[in-house]
Protein backbone atom coordinates (compact mmCIF):
# COMPACT_ATOMS: atom_id res chain seq x y z
CA UNK A 1 0.00 0.00 0.00
CA UNK A 2 1.55 3.33 -0.87
CA UNK A 3 1.11 6.42 0.68
CA UNK A 4 1.37 10.01 -0.43
CA UNK A 5 3.63 12.52 1.25
CA UNK A 6 2.22 15.21 2.76
CA UNK A 7 1.58 18.25 1.28
CA UNK A 8 4.57 21.10 1.80
CA UNK A 9 3.12 24.61 2.71
CA UNK A 10 5.10 27.36 -0.36
CA UNK A 11 7.49 29.83 0.51
CA UNK A 12 4.91 32.34 0.00
CA UNK A 13 2.08 30.50 2.22
CA UNK A 14 4.64 29.78 5.08
CA UNK A 15 5.71 34.01 4.66
CA UNK A 16 2.08 35.23 4.63
CA UNK A 17 1.54 33.23 8.24
CA UNK A 18 4.18 35.33 9.72
CA UNK A 19 3.17 38.70 8.50
CA UNK A 20 2.15 41.26 11.28
CA UNK A 21 -1.97 41.52 11.21
CA UNK A 22 -2.25 43.91 14.73
CA UNK A 23 -0.04 46.24 15.20
CA UNK A 24 -0.23 47.86 18.81
CA UNK A 25 0.75 51.85 19.10
CA UNK A 26 1.15 52.30 22.85
CA UNK A 27 1.38 56.42 22.95
CA UNK A 28 3.56 58.52 25.66
CA UNK A 29 1.53 61.82 24.84
CA UNK A 30 5.09 63.25 23.81
CA UNK A 31 6.43 64.14 20.60
CA UNK A 32 7.69 60.49 19.81
CA UNK A 33 4.18 59.55 19.12
CA UNK A 34 3.87 61.28 15.79
CA UNK A 35 7.00 59.34 15.06
CA UNK A 36 5.49 55.65 16.33
CA UNK A 37 2.25 56.33 14.32
CA UNK A 38 3.73 57.38 11.12
CA UNK A 39 6.00 53.95 11.73
CA UNK A 40 3.10 51.38 12.64
CA UNK A 41 1.38 53.09 9.85
CA UNK A 42 3.65 52.24 7.34
CA UNK A 43 4.14 48.50 8.58
CA UNK A 44 0.43 48.45 8.39
CA UNK A 45 0.02 49.33 5.08
CA UNK A 46 2.72 46.91 3.54
CA UNK A 47 1.20 43.80 5.88
CA UNK A 48 -2.34 44.71 5.74
CA UNK A 49 -2.65 45.19 9.84
CA UNK A 50 -5.04 46.71 11.58
CA UNK A 51 -3.74 49.35 14.05
CA UNK A 52 -4.62 49.77 17.92
CA UNK A 53 -3.40 53.25 19.02
CA UNK A 54 -3.24 52.68 23.26
CA UNK A 55 -3.50 55.39 25.75
CA UNK A 56 -3.32 54.71 29.68
CA UNK A 57 -4.52 57.82 31.88
CA UNK A 58 -2.26 58.00 35.25
CA UNK A 59 -5.04 58.47 37.26
CA UNK A 60 -3.99 60.75 40.70
CA UNK A 61 -5.67 58.93 43.83
CA UNK A 62 -7.51 60.82 46.39
CA UNK A 63 -5.90 61.56 49.61
CA UNK A 64 -7.18 59.38 52.33
CA UNK A 65 -9.38 60.76 54.80
CA UNK A 66 -11.46 58.94 57.43
CA UNK A 67 -14.34 61.69 57.71
CA UNK A 68 -14.21 62.16 53.95
CA UNK A 69 -17.61 60.84 52.50
CA UNK A 70 -17.89 62.37 49.67
CA UNK A 71 -15.18 62.54 46.64
CA UNK A 72 -12.62 64.63 46.45
CA UNK A 73 -13.45 67.46 44.38
CA UNK A 74 -9.85 68.26 43.64
CA UNK A 75 -9.80 64.69 42.09
CA UNK A 76 -13.05 64.84 40.42
CA UNK A 77 -12.01 67.80 38.47
CA UNK A 78 -8.52 66.56 37.71
CA UNK A 79 -10.51 63.11 36.31
CA UNK A 80 -12.81 65.46 34.20
CA UNK A 81 -9.96 66.91 32.75
CA UNK A 82 -7.81 64.22 31.70
CA UNK A 83 -10.73 62.20 30.19
CA UNK A 84 -11.15 65.15 27.48
CA UNK A 85 -7.26 65.44 27.26
CA UNK A 86 -7.46 61.80 26.00
CA UNK A 87 -11.04 62.02 24.27
CA UNK A 88 -9.12 65.35 22.51
CA UNK A 89 -6.01 63.13 21.46
CA UNK A 90 -8.17 60.01 20.40
CA UNK A 91 -10.30 62.34 17.91
CA UNK A 92 -7.07 63.46 16.61
CA UNK A 93 -5.53 60.24 16.52
CA UNK A 94 -8.94 58.82 14.71
CA UNK A 95 -8.94 61.53 12.31
CA UNK A 96 -4.98 60.71 11.19
CA UNK A 97 -6.16 57.09 10.44
CA UNK A 98 -7.68 57.54 7.09
CA UNK A 99 -5.18 60.09 5.55
CA UNK A 100 -2.47 57.38 6.71
CA UNK A 101 -4.11 54.69 4.59
CA UNK A 102 -5.19 52.29 7.54
CA UNK A 103 -7.60 51.12 9.75
CA UNK A 104 -7.50 50.81 13.19
CA UNK A 105 -9.04 52.44 16.53
CA UNK A 106 -8.08 54.34 19.75
CA UNK A 107 -8.41 52.44 23.19
CA UNK A 108 -8.29 54.56 26.33
CA UNK A 109 -7.22 52.37 29.54
CA UNK A 110 -7.60 54.31 33.19
CA UNK A 111 -5.03 53.39 35.59
CA UNK A 112 -5.99 53.74 39.19
CA UNK A 113 -4.12 51.20 41.00
CA UNK A 114 -2.25 49.65 38.36
CA UNK A 115 0.95 51.11 36.95
CA UNK A 116 0.41 52.75 33.43
CA UNK A 117 3.66 50.77 32.12
CA UNK A 118 2.28 47.85 33.06
CA UNK A 119 -1.26 48.20 31.73
CA UNK A 120 0.17 49.38 28.28
CA UNK A 121 2.04 45.94 27.99
CA UNK A 122 -1.19 44.05 29.09
CA UNK A 123 -2.99 45.27 26.37
CA UNK A 124 -0.20 44.82 23.49
CA UNK A 125 -0.22 41.04 24.20
CA UNK A 126 -3.24 40.96 22.33
CA UNK A 127 -1.28 42.49 19.09
CA UNK A 128 1.59 40.91 16.78
CA UNK A 129 3.95 44.03 17.48
CA UNK A 130 3.77 46.77 19.91
CA UNK A 131 5.32 50.34 18.75
CA UNK A 132 6.34 52.89 21.28
CA UNK A 133 8.62 56.11 20.49
CA UNK A 134 11.47 58.05 21.79
CA UNK A 135 11.28 61.75 22.32
CA UNK A 136 14.44 63.34 20.91
CA UNK A 137 15.18 65.01 24.24
CA UNK A 138 17.14 63.01 26.97
CA UNK A 139 15.23 63.66 29.43
CA UNK A 140 12.01 62.80 27.88
CA UNK A 141 13.45 59.79 26.99
CA UNK A 142 14.17 58.83 30.17
CA UNK A 143 10.67 59.45 31.38
CA UNK A 144 9.50 56.77 28.67
CA UNK A 145 12.25 54.22 29.70
CA UNK A 146 10.02 52.42 31.83
CA UNK A 147 6.80 52.39 29.52
CA UNK A 148 9.57 50.61 27.35
CA UNK A 149 11.01 47.94 29.46
CA UNK A 150 7.52 47.14 30.84
CA UNK A 151 6.76 46.55 27.18
CA UNK A 152 9.30 44.60 26.32
CA UNK A 153 9.50 42.34 29.33
CA UNK A 154 5.69 42.02 30.12
CA UNK A 155 3.95 42.34 26.66
CA UNK A 156 4.82 38.94 25.65
CA UNK A 157 5.52 40.89 22.27
CA UNK A 158 8.06 42.49 20.16
CA UNK A 159 8.84 45.81 20.26
CA UNK A 160 9.64 48.61 17.55
CA UNK A 161 11.35 51.66 18.88
CA UNK A 162 11.28 54.30 17.09
CA UNK A 163 13.29 57.46 17.38
CA UNK A 164 11.28 60.77 17.47
CA UNK A 165 13.61 62.25 14.00
CA UNK A 166 12.06 64.83 11.91
CA UNK A 167 12.36 62.31 9.02
CA UNK A 168 9.91 59.30 9.17
CA UNK A 169 11.56 56.17 9.31
CA UNK A 170 11.88 53.96 6.80
CA UNK A 171 10.01 51.06 6.57
CA UNK A 172 9.49 48.37 5.78
CA UNK A 173 13.41 48.43 5.53
CA UNK A 174 15.72 47.91 2.51
CA UNK A 175 18.62 47.30 5.00
CA UNK A 176 18.53 45.63 8.00
CA UNK A 177 21.12 44.63 10.76
CA UNK A 178 21.36 42.04 13.01
CA UNK A 179 23.00 42.19 16.00
CA UNK A 180 23.37 38.28 16.54
CA UNK A 181 24.94 36.83 19.57
CA UNK A 182 23.85 32.65 21.09
CA UNK A 183 21.47 33.57 23.39
CA UNK A 184 17.37 33.52 23.76
CA UNK A 185 16.72 36.54 23.06
CA UNK A 186 18.68 37.61 19.84
CA UNK A 187 16.69 34.12 18.54
CA UNK A 188 13.41 35.34 19.43
CA UNK A 189 13.86 39.10 17.93
CA UNK A 190 15.31 36.99 14.67
CA UNK A 191 11.98 35.69 14.67
CA UNK A 192 10.13 38.02 15.19
CA UNK A 193 11.76 40.33 13.06
CA UNK A 194 11.34 37.91 10.15
CA UNK A 195 8.42 39.53 7.87
CA UNK A 196 10.70 42.57 8.01
CA UNK A 197 13.71 40.30 7.27
CA UNK A 198 12.61 38.44 3.77
CA UNK A 199 11.30 41.88 2.55
CA UNK A 200 14.51 43.80 3.16
CA UNK A 201 16.69 44.23 -0.57
CA UNK A 202 19.99 43.28 2.04
CA UNK A 203 20.66 41.86 5.93
CA UNK A 204 23.87 41.44 7.95
CA UNK A 205 24.18 39.74 10.51
CA UNK A 206 26.42 41.18 12.97
CA UNK A 207 28.42 39.22 15.38
CA UNK A 208 30.72 41.65 18.28
CA UNK A 209 33.76 38.96 20.10
CA UNK A 210 31.99 35.50 19.11
CA UNK A 211 33.26 32.68 20.74
CA UNK A 212 33.00 28.70 19.52
CA UNK A 213 29.94 26.65 20.74
CA UNK A 214 29.06 22.85 20.18
CA UNK A 215 27.40 24.20 16.69
CA UNK A 216 29.91 26.20 15.44
CA UNK A 217 33.67 27.37 15.73
CA UNK A 218 34.44 30.73 16.70
CA UNK A 219 35.91 31.36 12.97
CA UNK A 220 32.42 30.01 11.48
CA UNK A 221 30.21 31.48 14.10
CA UNK A 222 26.73 32.15 12.40
CA UNK A 223 27.21 30.16 9.71
CA UNK A 224 23.99 27.76 10.73
CA UNK A 225 21.71 31.27 11.66
CA UNK A 226 22.52 32.48 8.05
CA UNK A 227 21.69 29.12 6.27
CA UNK A 228 18.11 29.45 8.11
CA UNK A 229 17.58 32.67 7.32
CA UNK A 230 18.56 31.88 3.63
CA UNK A 231 15.77 29.36 3.66
CA UNK A 232 13.01 31.81 4.36
CA UNK A 233 14.58 33.99 1.66
CA UNK A 234 16.46 36.43 3.43
CA UNK A 235 19.49 38.03 1.08
CA UNK A 236 21.93 37.37 4.33
CA UNK A 237 25.41 38.22 4.85
CA UNK A 238 27.76 37.29 8.18
CA UNK A 239 29.80 40.11 9.30
CA UNK A 240 32.43 39.95 12.53
CA UNK A 241 33.71 42.84 14.67
CA UNK A 242 35.88 42.74 17.88
CA UNK A 243 34.89 45.33 20.11
CA UNK A 244 38.50 46.31 20.83
CA UNK A 245 37.22 47.83 24.42
CA UNK A 246 34.63 49.61 22.67
CA UNK A 247 30.85 49.03 24.38
CA UNK A 248 28.92 46.80 22.51
CA UNK A 249 26.16 48.97 21.85
CA UNK A 250 28.73 51.55 19.73
CA UNK A 251 30.18 48.68 17.75
CA UNK A 252 26.40 47.99 16.61
CA UNK A 253 25.67 51.43 16.06
CA UNK A 254 28.98 51.99 14.17
CA UNK A 255 27.93 49.19 11.56
CA UNK A 256 24.42 50.01 11.45
CA UNK A 257 26.04 52.91 10.18
CA UNK A 258 28.43 52.26 7.57
CA UNK A 259 25.71 49.51 6.68
CA UNK A 260 23.09 52.39 6.18
CA UNK A 261 21.13 49.96 8.07
CA UNK A 262 17.20 51.06 8.41
CA UNK A 263 16.51 48.93 10.93
CA UNK A 264 18.53 47.21 13.97
CA UNK A 265 17.38 43.58 15.19
CA UNK A 266 18.23 42.98 19.06
CA UNK A 267 17.48 41.21 21.70
CA UNK A 268 16.80 42.87 25.33
CA UNK A 269 17.76 42.62 28.21
CA UNK A 270 19.85 39.64 28.32
CA UNK A 271 20.53 40.99 31.69
CA UNK A 272 18.40 42.34 34.46
CA UNK A 273 16.42 45.37 33.84
CA UNK A 274 17.85 46.48 37.42
CA UNK A 275 21.55 45.33 36.70
CA UNK A 276 21.06 47.28 33.22
CA UNK A 277 19.73 50.69 34.63
CA UNK A 278 22.34 50.87 37.67
CA UNK A 279 25.44 50.02 35.48
CA UNK A 280 24.63 50.67 31.99
CA UNK A 281 23.61 47.84 29.41
CA UNK A 282 23.68 47.07 25.66
CA UNK A 283 19.21 47.60 25.60
CA UNK A 284 19.79 50.63 27.64
CA UNK A 285 22.12 52.26 25.11
CA UNK A 286 20.38 51.17 22.20
CA UNK A 287 17.36 52.57 23.68
CA UNK A 288 19.05 56.18 24.52
CA UNK A 289 21.47 56.13 21.39
CA UNK A 290 20.27 54.53 18.30
CA UNK A 291 19.44 56.96 14.85
CA UNK A 292 17.41 54.16 13.65
CA UNK A 293 14.18 52.03 14.82
CA UNK A 294 15.08 48.90 16.50
CA UNK A 295 12.93 45.75 17.06
CA UNK A 296 13.66 44.12 20.11
CA UNK A 297 12.92 41.04 21.71
CA UNK A 298 13.14 39.17 24.87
Amino acid sequence: MSSTPAMQPSATASRERSIYRDIAVVTTDMPGDASALTAAAALARRYGAELEILQVLAMPLPAVDAWALIPDPACTSRYADLRAQAARRSAEFQRRLPSLGVEGRVRTFEAFYESVAGMAATAARRADLGVIGRPLASSDAAAIHDRFAALLLESGRPVLLVPGDREPPKLPPRHALVAWSDTREAARAVHDALPLLETAESVEILMVDPTANFLEDAANFGTTLCAHLERHGVAVHVVNEKSRGRYISGVILDRASRAKAQLIVAGGYGHTRLREWVIGGTTRDLFFDSPVPILFSH
